[in-house]
């Protein structure tokens, strides 16, 4: 039995969920990636490990402080799935990678992300667990004085460690790449890295740089609900204006 009220809302749900199993499998059939628009930060990531082989010096990752529960879970799964990526790509370079980890729960899958990458040549000491927001930014603003990074990502829930991480990459020369979904820390991303991922842009930054085809399909069907949903939000605006009274078609 569904709720009084919330028929309207389970339907869309349906919907949401069938277009999410019909896209995804109808791309991974396909087997052709779809095309999605050009990234320049997503793009600038093998740039930046580039420039740390050429330079023979390291790289910096962090997810910020976001944890993996609540509503900023998102934006840290996607930077570990970033991080991921990063990991292969400094591996089959030799290029020199640390993980600055803030969050406890996050560290054995840091390990097991490196143990896989760099297998034989995988170092403990590349994941640097620092325990605390204050700690972390003490210890990046030494770390980068002493290191002097080539490249420097912040990609996750970033919170206002952000500008201590960003500016102490800025002073080192670091290439930086930043991107969060947390609104108060996107100018802080944007003016302090050289490219910023905003929003939405972190959120398929995964399926962007690995061309998992599943994972293509899953963005597809988020952009035909966000058209659904923007769609109904016009109808109901100009259904509104007109009189008629919108809350009976919206609560069935």
């Amino acid at each position: 039995m569904i709720k009084s009220g919330l028929h309207f809302s389970f339907v869309l749900l349906v919907i949401a969920i069938a277009l999410y199993i019909f896209f995804i499998k109808y791309t991974v059939k396909r087997g052709v990636p779809p095309k999605i628009r050009r990234i320049p930060g997503l793009d600038a990531i093998d740039e930046a490990i580039g420039r740390a082989v050429e330079t023979g010096r390291p790289i910096f990752y962090s997810t910020g402080v976001g944890g993996l529960s609540g509503d900023v879970m998102p934006q840290t799964l996607a930077g570990l799935s970033l991080l991921n990526y990063v990991a292969r790509k400094a591996a089959e370079y030799k290029a020199s990678l640390t993980y600055l980890a803030a969050v406890p729960a996050i560290v054995p899958i840091a390990e097991d992300m490196f143990k896989s990458a760099f297998r034989e040549n995988y170092k403990p000491e590349q994941i640097l667990y620092i325990p605390t927001q204050t700690a972390l930014m003490a210890t990046v603003m030494g770390l980068y004085e002493r290191e002097k990074p080539a490249a420097n990502f912040l990609l996750g829930a970033l919170y206002w460690e952000t500008i201590i991480l960003a500016e102490a990459g800025a002073r080192a020369g670091a290439i930086q790449v930043g991107g969060t979904g947390r609104l108060y820390q996107v100018p802080y991303v944007v003016s302090l890295c050289d490219y910023g991922l905003i929003a939405e842009e972190l959120l398929v930054a995964g399926a962007y740089v690995s061309k998992e085809l599943s994972q293509l399909g899953s963005v597809i069907a988020s952009d035909i609900i966000r058209a659904i949903v923007i769609g109904l939000s016009i109808l109901a605006f100009v259904l509104g204006g007109l009189g008629f009274d919108i809350s009976k078609i919206f609560r069935i």
